[in-house]
Order: structure tokens, then sequence, then C-alpha cells
């Protein structure tokens, strides 16, 4: 198959699990298919290690321009040209989904350089990963198209609303629903999405009535995250992730507020080691707290973790999948979480996880796994288990790529929605582009090193980006 992914930025480094999920999919997908990754921005690193091709659409607009009032109202023009067969906008609908793309930081640019790139480079199908990627796809409906959600953002959102104290409320609601009109209004026009988690696969079909939505869990890496030979310390327990990330904020929130003082009151010796880059302002009243030592950002988690007695998920919102929960069970640790962080994991109560839900279930929990080293290991050695034979990166990418061939067979059977006009095809910058011959194959690519196209030059004149192919063996 010939696959197109297009994704905000390159998944690289690989420091939380959007890019690491982007990263182990593509890089299995193009042992066996022809795949090239569009990336709307380069990412921090100036020549990521990626092991199959990709371009990037480098922006050279700042940032703020999306907020112009000259800024191309994707939906609107589309509103213009009048009706289109099967997928018409109402007036109303239009204004709504232009209004909800400029609030989510869409760039018509880059929507115009992916649909451009698509008519020539002409996949068999396009990925899209994360939920900005359908105004991409829902304007490529000559393309099978399938949008990996990974997490159900508007499930997120609805979560964060829940949780969220009262002076966030109104910013939390308007964020839920814009999601839900966003998802609604756009993921009918792709042929099938894709969340971590069964509950997101759920809570989106309720609320988009689309009728395939694929439940394609996140892997982790079994031979990088295995079980070490470091000591473990007693009395210690450890969280990761990127801490000004909302669910990871409560989570640690939560803990420190309702279970520390009563598990450290039973073990005054016990500390808490918190890794991750970002430093919220919310955070730092903690760093003050005696026990806990936030370390921030780490070249690798894996000794850390590995001196921990317990790894601790104490999750209360959020959606999608936990990668930290399979990464500590691929090392042989016992995790301690909520049933949210938990989600649709494969693990059991007291055969590889421990699960807690109130505080005082947290603080008995911990206070019990620390005491326990019989019972750490039995939960660890379950975990490795776990995660060796039902969180594995290879079926994540098997899944997938079925799916692929699936929706490709189903647009072979209706060439009328094959035939159909793209949404917006004039803000989009459809016209004709001509490409380098190096970007027929994979293997083209690879020999051609590195090549750019000016699409500013080109008569459409509504591009300000440079397409820059860089393509690694």
């Amino acid at each position: 198959m010939r696959i197109l992914v297009v994704r905000t930025e390159l998944p690289w480094p690989l420091c939380h699990g959007g890019r690491l999920h982007a990263y182990e999919l593509c890089k299995r997908l193009a042992e066996r298919h022809q795949l090239l990754l569009l990336a709307q921005r380069p990412g921090p690193v100036a020549d990521p290690p990626l092991s199959f091709p990709w371009a990037v659409c480098d922006q050279k607009a700042p940032s703020s321009a999306r907020l112009e009032a000259d800024m191309p109202d994707l939906a609107l023009d589309t509103c213009a040209k009048g009706p289109l067969p099967d997928q018409s906008l109402a007036h109303e609908e239009a204004v709504i989904l232009s209004r909800l793309e400029r609030f989510f930081g869409i760039d018509a640019h880059f929507v115009g350089d992916v649909v451009r790139f698509a008519r020539q480079w002409r996949p068999d199908v396009a990925i899209g990963m994360g939920y900005q990627t359908l105004s991409c796809l829902s304007r490529l409906p000559e393309v099978p198209t399938i949008c990996d959600l990974q997490d159900d953002e508007a499930l997120h959102a609805w979560r964060e609303l829940r949780c969220c104290g009262w002076g966030a409320k109104w910013p939390a609601f308007k964020a839920f629903l814009a999601m839900l009109l966003y998802q609604r209004t756009l993921l009918g026009r792709v042929d099938a999405a894709t969340v971590l988690s069964e509950a997101d696969r759920r809570f989106c079909r309720l609320h988009t009535g689309h009728r395939r939505i694929a439940f394609i869990p996140h892997g982790v890496d079994c031979d990088a995250y295995r079980p070490m030979a470091d000591a473990e310390e007693p009395d210690h327990v450890i969280f990761w992730g990127v801490l000004d990330f909302g669910p990871n904020l409560r989570a640690i929130e939560f803990f420190a507020d309702q279970v520390w003082p009563r598990v450290r009151a039973l073990r005054p010796q016990l500390r808490w080691t918190i890794l991750g880059p970002g430093d919220p302002a919310a955070l730092r009243r903690l760093r003050s707290v005696p026990g806990i030592n936030f370390l921030g950002r780490v070249e690798d988690i894996r000794p850390h973790v590995a001196r921990a007695a317990v790894a601790i998920v104490p999750m209360v919102s959020g959606a999608g999948i936990k990668n930290k929960i399979m990464e500590a069970w691929a090392m042989g640790k016992a995790v301690l979480c909520t049933p949210t962080a938990l989600g649709s994991l494969p693990g059991t109560h007291g055969k590889d996880v421990w699960l807690a839900r109130s505080p005082k279930e947290w603080a008995n929990g911990l206070d019990k796994l620390l005491g326990d080293g019989s019972l750490r290991g039995r939960l660890g050695a379950g975990a490795r288990q776990t995660a060796l034979s039902a969180c594995s990166w290879d079926r994540a990418a098997s899944e997938l790529e079925k799916l692929c061939g699936e929706v490709i067979q189903g647009r072979a059977k209706d060439p009328a929605r094959r035939d159909q006009r793209p949404l917006d095809s004039r803000s989009a910058g459809c016209d004709e582009m001509p490409m380098p011959e190096t970007c027929t194959d994979n293997a083209g690519l690879a020999e051609s090193g590195r090549w750019g196209v000016d699409l500013s030059k080109h008569a459409d004149a509504q591009s300000k980006n440079e397409l820059v192919q860089v393509c690694q063996s």
C-alpha cells in the first residue's frame, strides 16, 4: 500500500505518548508498505533519526497569523462556491466550522499543502494522527481516509470539565463544546477512526454517530523496557509524565493533597520521585513538601523506575491509554493506579495491578504494597507477562494495517463517494502542482536526500509554506 500519514509535528523526541504512538506505528508500517509522513512543523530536533521518509511544511508566517482577519476561512470559502455533492454545508454550519477551525488553530496553508501533496503523490490511503488532521482528511474525499484520534478529545474535555474547579468551569465547558461540534461535523467525512480505549470508542460513537470507530491500543517495547538489576529502594514510589499536561497535573495534585499526608503519616521515610518536563505554577507549592522530589526531564527514566518499589498512576481525569502503566509492567514493577488510569488495558486487580479509588483505598493499598515484598514481586511478574502477551506494537500496527486494507476495499465498492469533490478545494490550494520525480516511491525518496519546493511561487499564491523533504534510510 501507498500510505500518507499526516501529523502536526514530527514524532521526535519520544518524550510523550502521542509522538511514541506515531513513531512506532509509522516505523512498522514503513517496513511493509510505501509510507510518507507529512508534518506541519519539524519539532524541537533539527535532524531527527527517523527510519521512514518524511516531509515538513516549514511555515514562514508567525503562528499569530492564524488569528488575523485576512486568514483564509476554510469552511466559509466552501460555502461561497456553492453546494457540493453529498457533503454540502449550510451557511450556518459553515460559519460554525470556520470558527471552530480558528479556535483549534487549524492552519489553512497546511491544509492546502496536504491536499496539494496528496493529489500529486496519490496515496492508497491517508492516515491523520490527531484530531486536528480532520480538517485535512475531510478535504480529501477522493482518498480513503482514517483519523487516528488516539484519545477522544471530547471525552478528555468532558472529564476535565468534571474535575476542574469552579473558576475553570466556563473555559472547560467551551473547550468541551467546541471539540464536540468539531468532531461531530468532520468525523463523518472520513472512512474510519481509531482510538486507544474502549471507553473512547463508545463515547466517540455516541456523540458522532460514526459506524466505523476501531479500538487499537498502544503497545510497549518489551525489549527496551525490561526488568533491571538495580536494587529496589524501600519506601520509594515514582510517577512520570509531562507535568503541564492537565490529567498528569490533576493526578499529582490528587495524590499530593489527599493521599500523601495519609501514607506519609504511616511511613515517615517515604519518598516520592516525580519525573518529566514542565513546571506548572500549580505544582510549585509541592517542591518544598518533605519527601517529594521533582527531577524534571531525564534522559532515561528506566533506572529511576527500577529503583522505585511502586509505580503510582493516580489519574482522575483524561482519556485514552497510559503508556506509563505499560512501561512499568514491561519492567516488572508493581503498579498502583485508579480504574480511570487502567482504562481498557488488560489488567486484573491483585494479579498484575493494584487498583484504588478513594484516598483511603490509595493510602491503605500503598502501605500494603510497600510492606509486602512478595506481593510486589507477584504483581511485577504478572505485569511483565501481561505486557509480553497483550501490549505489542506489532499487534497495533497489524490492526491498523488491516483497517487500511478494509477502507480501501470499501471505497472500491463505492465509486460515488470516490468521485466526490473535496470539501474545500479553493482555499486548500488544490491546483495541480509539479512534484519532483524522486517522490514516486520510497526507494527514490531514500536516494534523493533532500529537496525543497517553494509553494509560495505557484500560481495559487495562497500558501506561505515551504515543503522540505528529508528522507533517511
